[in-house]
């Protein structure tokens, strides 16, 4: 009995598997399975591309890193104390510079001071015989020397390239009327040269300006005839009334003397 009961029940359950199995079979086509292979196809085509990517990406930055696409600078970048350095550098040869210029210009300046000297005595010698022009034509050769300890030290002479007026280049010595608007402010006329040091100005130009003035209002000519002619008129009466009176006092005093 007890082995029939196990048939049964072993026959029981394998019979429910089977048509559980059975059952599973019928709800599952041919199509569906065709579409979960090809879906699980195209994500390992997905996986391997992806993978292939990342190893190319690998494969570049290893080429990075052993050939960098920029040189490495970091030897050619300056520091504050190669700053420092440099620029203490650049003052002490603009120093040097300086030093040499001003020692020249100096050394002419002896030179041209002996010079001087010089012609003072020689002119002394001949105060009797020099004319005025050649004691003018002796100094006159100095100017020629002078420009040239300027020239030498750089220092820049002549005009300054301004039509109209710049204060801190230019001096106003005189002003100029002028009824045009447009010559307001204008340059009228250069005076004197200009000296300038680089950018920095040692003498101003001496110029004269242009000052815009208002017209003066013209009165009409009839009413300055007609009062040119009035006014005499009456001076002529005034003078003619100042004498009437005067005669009539003395033919007054006359009279009163006679009776006397």
């Amino acid at each position: 009995m007890n082995d029939k009961f196990k048939n049964f029940l072993s026959n029981g359950f394998d019979k429910g598997t089977d048509d559980a199995e059975e059952e599973t079979v019928e709800e599952y086509d041919e199509g569906s399975y065709e579409d979960c292979g090809e879906q699980i196809e195209a994500l390992k085509e997905t996986v391997s591309t992806l993978q292939a990517q990342i190893l190319e990406l690998k494969m570049t930055i290893d080429g990075l890193k052993e050939n960098p696409p920029f040189p490495d600078m970091s030897a050619f970048v300056t520091t504050r104390e190669q700053i420092k350095s440099l620029t203490s550098a650049i003052d002490r040869q603009n120093v040097e510079i300086t030093n040499r210029t001003l020692l020249s210009a100096m050394e002419q300046i002896a030179i041209m001071r002996e010079d001087f000297f010089k012609l003072c005595g020689g002119m002394r010698k001949k105060i009797d015989t020099m004319s005025a022009g050649d004691v003018l034509s002796s100094f006159e050769a100095y100017q020629v020397d002078m420009e040239n300890i300027l020239a030498d030290g750089g220092v820049y002479i002549g005009h300054f390239p301004y039509d109209s007026l710049n204060t801190i280049h230019q001096r106003i010595v005189d002003v100029v009327p002028t009824d045009d608007p447009e010559k307001n402010g204008q340059i009228a006329e250069r005076l004197s040269d200009g000296y300038k040091l680089g950018d920095r100005v040692l003498l101003k130009e001496k110029v004269t300006v242009y000052k815009y003035t208002e017209p003066a209002a013209n009165t009409p000519v009839e009413e300055s005839e007609e009062k040119s002619e009035e006014e005499p008129k009456q001076t002529v009466s005034e003078t003619s009334s100042k004498k009437k009176a005067k005669a009539d006092k003395e033919n007054k005093t006359e009279k009163t003397e006679e009776e006397e």
